[in-house]
């Protein structure tokens, strides 16, 4: 029986965590760096394995232990990984201390440490054993008092950085219209300072609204140049549990984490329809003949996000081309559309698709600036007008490429319309 039974939220938390750290820990070690993964609530909080497996610091040493080793049989080169985790409760901390130690082997350049206290004080500690490393904040908290992003702000003053944090949605929404003074102050930590109410979006509920100025204050307090979240619903209902917001000032792990998150929420997807069948059956003492199917629909549905969100993500890069005539760098598009929630459709290779899939009446002209490097961020997006004038809807239109020279001789490719088009053509003997 699976250990996340009824913990099928839990499950998804860990599954990104898993696959993100899997390859950020591949791509950081093999391009020369150490790493260091700090887990700010390390727990462990009511695991169902006896070793632990089902905990968020065994998940990130069994992953980084793994990539160190494969990495060092691929170039004869050992990076050092360092762990740190903290834990305020004294009988969680030692659980975790006790299952951690074995782990701990600096002469084979693996180091693990240990903090028994409160997260915010352990900042300056976390500043020095970080060092040159390229550091992973993960903060998984059962509230949000206990890590105000101005104090811990150091931790993310890294050329290179990356942070996931769980934002506990469900929690902390039942308390924003609290009526007691303290508990809305309380907030102030996480959203930016006092009259945090007056920085709500306020075309949005104030559940969303607040997650937002969370995601918002995170990127500015941390620098971050791409803060995002993930929705991770209850395993019986169809609202959310809690967001985990990732932060990154690189675009390579934004697409890394948006990959990762997607197969997540599939696989979510399969747990809750298994857990809502589960809990039916129970009820109804009777087992159900569609549960597979029910679990193909729930699977279906995260895709359904995705092609609405792609739409919305076409609307918002057409509004920003309209104001444009001269075209945008490649990564601007890429760079609005990722704060969109679902991944596939909105990582880099589709936002050329995106002015593709409608009847419009213009098209994108999309100019590439490596032959094999087609979604380079200096390549361009612009819109040009469809021979026969704009008045012409455009047909659905498919992707062709003539190749062209630019002044020093380096070869590109540029994307016109489909072949069968006049247009085509002529761009073509133009460019070619």
């Amino acid at each position: 029986m699976s250990a996340y039974i009824d913990r099928e939220q839990t499950q998804a938390k860990h599954d990104i965590l898993r696959g993100y750290l899997h390859k950020l820990a591949y791509k950081v070690l093999r391009g020369g760096w150490d790493i260091a993964y700090v887990d700010g609530f390390s727990g462990p909080w009511k695991p169902e394995t006896a070793d632990f497996s089902d905990t968020s610091f065994m998940i990130a040493l069994e992953v980084l232990k793994e990539a160190q080793r494969i990495i060092y049989e691929q170039t004869r080169v050992r990076r050092k990984v360092r762990c740190f985790f903290s834990e305020k409760s004294a009988a969680a901390y030692q659980q975790m201390v006790a299952t951690v130690a074995p782990f701990h082997r600096p002469d084979e350049g693996f180091e693990v440490k240990t903090f028994h206290g409160e997260f915010v004080d352990a900042v300056g500690e976390i500043r020095t054993f970080i060092g040159k490393a390229f550091p992973l904040i993960f903060i998984d908290p059962t509230g949000w008092t206990e890590y105000p992003l101005t104090i811990i702000a150091p931790l993310f003053d890294y050329p290179k950085c990356e942070v996931l944090i769980n934002y506990m949605y469900g929690h902390i929404s039942r308390f924003l219209d609290h009526p007691d003074e303290k508990i809305i102050a309380s907030f102030d930590h996480i959203f930016g300072g006092p009259g945090w109410q007056s920085r709500l979006d306020p075309t949005m509920k104030k559940g969303p609204a607040a997650e937002k100025l969370f995601r918002e204050t995170l990127k500015a307090t941390g620098k971050f140049r791409y803060v995002v979240s993930t929705r991770i619903d209850k395993s019986t209902q169809d609202r959310p549990h809690f967001y985990l917001a990732y932060g990154t000032k690189d675009p390579a792990g934004l697409k890394a984490f948006r990959e990762t998150e997607y197969r997540a929420l599939r696989e979510h997807a399969r747990n809750r329809s298994a857990a809502i069948t589960r809990m039916r059956d129970e009820r109804a003492n009777a087992g159900s003949l569609f549960a597979d199917f029910e679990a193909e629909q729930k699977e279906a549905s995260i895709d359904d996000l995705v092609h609405e969100q792609k739409a919305l993500a076409k609307e918002m890069l057409l509004e920003m081309l309209a104001v444009a005539p001269a075209g945008i760098v490649f990564w601007d598009p890429r760079r609005h559309a990722s704060g969109l929630h679902v991944a596939r459709d909105q990582r880099e290779r589709r936002v050329r698709g995106i002015g593709q899939d409608g009847q419009n009446r213009e098209h994108l002209g999309h100019r590439r600036a490596q032959a094999h490097r087609p979604n380079h961020d200096q390549a361009r997006v612009r819109l040009t007008p469809l021979a026969g004038g704009a008045e012409r809807p455009c047909p659905l239109l498919v992707a062709s490429y003539c190749t062209a020279t630019n002044g020093k001789g380096a070869k590109s490719r540029i994307m016109t319309h489909s072949p069968s088009h006049p247009a085509a053509s002529a761009s073509c003997a133009k460019q070619a």
